[in-house]
Order: structure tokens, then C-alpha cells, then sequence
């Protein structure tokens, strides 16, 4: 890659496989929005989730502060409410973008910030896992944003076919257990919370294997045996022949996070397996028209606030290296942008020549100023190569 103030790779490891083939959920009625030839109904239809949010957001053109789990299109318009102070919100979309917004100063936290459109087709199981998730976390009943980096203990979540006595195999984190004696609790989420005795188990191979009884979903705790807890696990127990398909499917779920983080890193893998269980297993569904809130136009220039930079060509992906200009119709504009996913601030590079994005891929983030006008919102475009 050509050296340059202008080019910085997102992460070294964006170029990966992508999921191909997803098999759909079978156990419960899917509700898909409809693919679509355009981009601006794709965009309607594929909405994205607020996540970590500090501060009070709103969309432009509903009144209504944004929260964690509140659902919003690609291309909305996101401005702070009230003083800024520390402002900051993360935007999950189903095309793999995890877009973190922030600002410091009154001066940034003005121009506000618009999201992203999608800039490849998200795949059917991908639309609807964005979909789930919001549908949980607008019931506002479990402790799925609930910051758990600073627990001592490891979670985990699995799906598995329950035999004819109650018991499950289960591996993920469980068979990297050292061999040995521990014991679990069960409570069971799907009728109500009653915590079961605990049950002791020995851990040999590469799997354990559990009493939870029935199907259902379960929280299980395992401790070892100086009676520390090792492992929390949200444990979705189903029999075949429809409990096949819902393992497939959140397996698949499971592969698709884990491709979105090594593009994007940080996206809550945990969190919305969690999620995505809890809306199959305890029959909490997608609603049909999840997004309210208008779309505020891009600004053109006209008024008093300079125009909206223009990626040209269009975010994508690539066959090969690309050079993209960024435009502006406001005259004496002057763009300034990152490529490293920060917020373009009022000292950020200014946009002179083409940026080219080469071998992997950029997130561009830019603004424009003009005087005497307000800044534009920040725009953000991802490029991407060879996927």
C-alpha cells in the first residue's frame, strides 16, 4: 500500500469469507423484510440498532431520544440533545458496520451525524438478527447491554438437542474446561424463574453433558470444585426434528458475528447471541414496521449549513484499487476527514486529492465547513476490496 496521510486500513484482517449460505429458522415464524433493487428501499427495509449510547440523541424529524436498542435507518440523521458533554453512540448495521459516533465540544456535537447507508446487501439471517435484537431490547425485560467486561466469570451460549432423559451436550467454553469435578445450577427462563439443586458432573473430552430436563431455555451456572464460578451460560435445550433447524440457524448466527468482528471489531458477539435465543426460544418476534422515525434530507448547501460531502463513486466494495473524491457543491467548501474511523474534527485533514483505498479497506469519515455557514453533518463511507 502507497504510504500516505491519507490511507489507514480499518483492520488488517478486513478481507475475509463471507457467509454464503444461511439457513433459516424453522422453529419459529420469521418475519424477513423484502429485498429490494434500490438502495434507498433496501435501506428502509434493513434497519440498523442504537447500541452504547452516552448522552441524549435524537433522529432528526421525530422528537422522540433515541436509547439502546432503538431501531434506526441508514441514512437518518443523529444530532445530541442538550449541553455536550461526552456525547457518543454506536450504530449497528446488518451489513457488518459498527460505526461509533462521538463528540467532545458544542461546535462538534452540532454538526451531528448521519448514518451510514448500506454499502453491500445484508444477507436474509443477518436483516433478521438485527431485527430480533431490537425486538428484545425494546421490551426492556433482560440485561442484555449490561456492561460484563469487568466479570471474573466467562459467558457463553449454545443451543442443543435434548435427549429423551433431559440431558444436553454442550461444548463451546465448557469443554475448554480442565478435566474434573464441578457442579451447576439451572434456572429455567422459559417458564418463569425457578432455580433447580445443583448437579454435580465430570468434565472428560471435548464435550459435558447436563440435566436441564426438558426443552426450554436455561441460564445454567457451572462452578468448580473449590465452589468458584467458572461459566454463566444461556443454553437454549431443543428436540429434533424442529430443534435441528434452530441449532443450524444459531450457529450460523454465531459465524456471522464472528465474521462482522474481525472486519469490525467490537460488536457485541455475547449480547446478541443472547438476543437472538431469547427471541426464538421465548417467542418474542420481529415487528413488521420496526422503524418510525422520517428521514431528514441530505443537506444540499442551501441555507445557512454547508452541503453534505458526496463520496464518488459510492461506498462498495471493489474489484480492485480505487481512488474516491469527495464532493461538495457549497462553494470555498473546504472537507475535512479521518480514515481511521475517529471523528473529523474542525484540525482534521483537508481534502485535496483523491483518497485511495488499496489492498484492503478505509472507513471515510468527513465534514464540510464553509464561512458563514454551519458545518455539515459527518458523513461516513466504507470502501472495501477483493471480498
Amino acid at each position: 500500500m502507497r504510504k500516505s496521510a491519507q490511507l489507514c486500513p480499518i483492520h488488517s484482517s478486513m478481507v475475509r469469507r463471507k457467509i454464503t449460505s444461511i439457513s433459516l429458522l424453522v422453529a419459529a415464524a420469521l418475519l424477513i423484510p423484502t429485498a429490494a433493487s434500490s438502495q434507498q428501499i433496501l435501506d428502509m427495509n434493513s434497519f440498523g440498532v442504537v447500541w452504547r449510547v452516552i448522552g441524549s440523541w435524537r433522529i432528526a424529524g421525530n422528537g422522540d431520544a433515541v436509547s439502546e436498542g432503538s431501531a434506526v435507518q441508514p441514512g437518518a440523521l443523529l444530532r445530541p440533545i442538550g449541553e455536550a458533554k461526552s456525547h457518543s453512540v454506536t450504530i449497528l448495521l446488518p451489513d457488518g458496520q459498527r460505526i461509533l459516533y462521538e463528540c467532545f465540544a458544542s461546535r462538534d456535537c452540532d454538526r451531528g451525524f448521519r448514518v451510514p447507508s448500506l454499502y453491500r446487501k445484508p444477507s436474509p439471517m443477518a436483516t433478521d438478527l438485527l431485527a430480533r435484537v431490537n425486538a428484545v431490547l425494546v421490551r426492556k425485560d433482560s440485561d442484555i447491554t449490561s456492561n460484563q467486561s469487568d466479570s471474573a466469570v466467562a459467558r457463553d451460549e449454545a443451543a442443543s438437542l435434548v435427549d429423551a432423559d433431559g440431558k444436553v451436550e454442550v461444548a463451546g467454553l465448557a469443554a475448554a474446561l480442565s478435566d474434573g469435578s464441578y457442579s451447576y445450577a439451572v434456572r429455567t427462563l422459559s417458564r418463569g424463574s425457578q432455580q433447580q439443586s445443583r448437579r454435580n458432573f465430570e468434565k472428560h473430552g471435548r464435550s459435558v453433558s447436563l440435566v436441564v430436563g426438558s426443552e426450554g431455555l436455561f441460564e445454567i451456572s457451572i462452578y468448580d470444585r473449590l465452589n468458584t464460578p467458572r461459566i454463566d451460560m444461556l443454553l437454549a435445550a431443543v428436540r429434533p426434528p424442529h430443534g435441528t433447524g434452530i441449532v443450524k440457524s444459531f450457529d450460523d448466527v454465531a459465524a456471522l458475528l464472528k465474521d462482522w468482528n474481525e472486519d469490525y471489531q467490537g460488536w457485541p458477539a455475547h449480547e446478541f447471541r443472547r438476543a437472538y435465543l431469547r427471541s426464538v426460544m421465548l417467542g418474542i418476534q420481529p415487528t413488521a414496521t420496526p422503524v418510525a422515525a422520517a428521514l431528514a434530507r441530505q443537506s444540499s448547501g442551501a441555507g445557512n449549513v454547508s452541503c453534505e460531502p458526496r463520496f464518488e463513486p459510492a461506498p462498495g466494495i471493489f474489484k480492485s484499487d480505487t481512488e474516491v473524491k469527495l464532493l461538495c457543491g457549497t462553494p470555498e467548501a473546504l472537507i475535512h476527514f479521518t480514515v481511521d474511523g475517529s471523528q473529523p474534527l474542525e484540525g482534521a485533514t483537508l481534502y485535496r486529492s483523491p483518497i485511495v483505498v488499496k489492498g484492503t479497506a478505509l472507513m471515510i469519515k468527513a465534514f464540510a465547513s464553509v464561512p458563514g455557514k454551519k458545518d455539515s453533518p459527518v458523513v461516513t463511507g466504507i470502501f472495501r476490496i477483493g471480498e
